[in-house]
């Protein structure tokens, strides 16, 4: 049943029908950020608690993501908290993205130079060749799904080049992945989360007998912490991590970018003319797309924030994407523009847990929009009834956006 804006901002749902309007939702979030600093909800998803705090405005965001010493990712510790829900309890161990310094920072550093600057530069060949190979399906038809891009490149650079997993494995971990976040109640997205990390953890047990490879898989099968080899099952928790981010946010970004360019002709067109555009452009479809929309924290202490004081063992909902259209932050929040200057989105996050693969992210996006934009200019998304939006998740974005354009020639390569 269909709410107000209001009624939705009063205890805000995001897998609520609704939501797969994002104009609509985005209008919601403007009621929120404007009613509170914080607002209520019982309905949180991936069922973390039973009611949390929710932040919407972006100074308040920047803030509990920088203040790792007050708002903990490190969830295990309050286990005893009705807040922490038995399902995450199964699933969380020591990820790097729930726990806290100075153990958070141990782990890191033995995953930083697989997504160091260097390292991710040399893959942009690799990268080029998938996406230019997702084209090639479709390219000579003057039709096509640029969804089969966005969905499909991200995940099969990172199986191949980071991982070292089997590639035609990336539809399957796709399917179970999408379930575990999107399904459409807690018992089926549970099913399908265990169902994830049992496959992950047969996966990394058949890697344990092989040869090794220099990829993220064997750094952290060799990793030692504090002079103990990383445990079997903490490898696994950080491998399911990387393999839902590595699959699910880049491709939610990318199709946002498509798909803005699919009834935006011109401003495709402008984009194509000025190619000195693009770095600003990332930047401003990751902050306009909003794919992902909130990562909890737990108090670890009580603190205050912008006059609100928050108790030990609260959950607050940290809202990216609500935070990346505060007008308070960002002239013109709800307009993509191209040439934006001094873009301090947090759509990597912020503070000790910003984005380990945003290095990566980045590099794909700007991949997929020049070679799709060299080899097919003029497309265009002539019905947009045709494209399929998941909006009631904490994870949004287009799964197909059907194009037309003057067909191309496979193989053949712009670059």
């Amino acid at each position: 049943m269909s709410k107000s804006l209001e009624e939705h901002a009063e205890n805000w749902d995001l897998r609520h029908e609704d939501f797969n309007d994002n104009d609509f939702l985005y209008r919601v979030y403007e009621i929120m950020r404007t009613s509170a600093p914080f607002v209520r909800t019982d309905a949180p998803f991936l069922g973390a608690a039973p009611s949390v705090w929710v932040a919407t405005r972006y100074q308040d965001c920047y803030e509990i993501l920088r203040d790792w010493g007050h708002f903990s990712s490190n969830w295990q510790r309050f286990a005893d908290q009705p807040s922490v829900d038995e399902n995450l309890m199964e699933l969380g161990r020591d990820s790097v993205i729930s726990l806290d310094p100075p153990h958070q920072q141990t782990i890191r550093k033995v995953l930083n130079p697989y997504f160091s600057p260097g390292r991710i530069k040399q893959l942009e060949p690799q990268i080029r060749a998938v996406t230019d190979e997702l084209i090639d399906s479709f390219i000579e038809f003057g039709t096509g799904d640029l969804g089969i891009v966005s969905r499909r490149q991200p995940g099969t650079v990172f199986f191949k080049h980071i991982l070292g997993m089997p590639v035609e494995e990336v539809p399957h971990y796709l399917d179970l992945v999408d379930a575990a976040i999107n399904g459409e109640d807690l018992e089926a997205r549970t099913t399908a989360m265990f169902e994830l990390s049992q496959k992950v953890r047969d996966a990394m047990a058949e890697r344990r007998v092989q040869p090794p490879r220099d990829d993220l898989i064997d750094a952290l099968f060799a990793a030692e912490i504090d002079g103990e080899q990383f445990p079997f099952e903490d490898a696994v928790a950080n491998v399911m991590l990387f393999v839902q981010a590595g699959l699910d946010t880049t491709s939610n970004a990318t199709s946002f970018a498509f798909h803005y360019f699919g009834l935006h002709p011109d401003e495709r067109d402008r984009f194509i003319g000025r190619p000195e555009l693009l770095p600003t452009a990332v930047e401003e479809f990751i902050r306009y797309g909003g794919s992902v929309h909130g990562i909890h924290r737990t108090v670890a202490e009580k603190v205050e924030l912008s006059g609100h004081t928050f108790c030990p063992g609260e959950t607050i909902v940290v809202n990216y994407a609500a935070a990346n259209r505060d007008p308070a932050e960002f002239s013109h929040a709800d307009r993509c523009v191209l040439d934006r200057q001094n873009n301090r989105h947090i759509g990597f996050g912020a503070g000790v847990h910003r984005c380990l693969g945003s290095n990566l992210a980045r590099l794909e996006l700007q991949v997929a929009l020049e070679q799709v934009l060299s080899r097919m200019p003029d497309y265009t998304i002539t019905d947009d009834t045709k494209s399929v939006f998941v909006g009631n998740s904490v994870v949004r974005g287009y799964r197909t956006i059907p194009v037309e354009f003057s067909p191309g020639r496979a193989g053949s390569k712009s670059r």
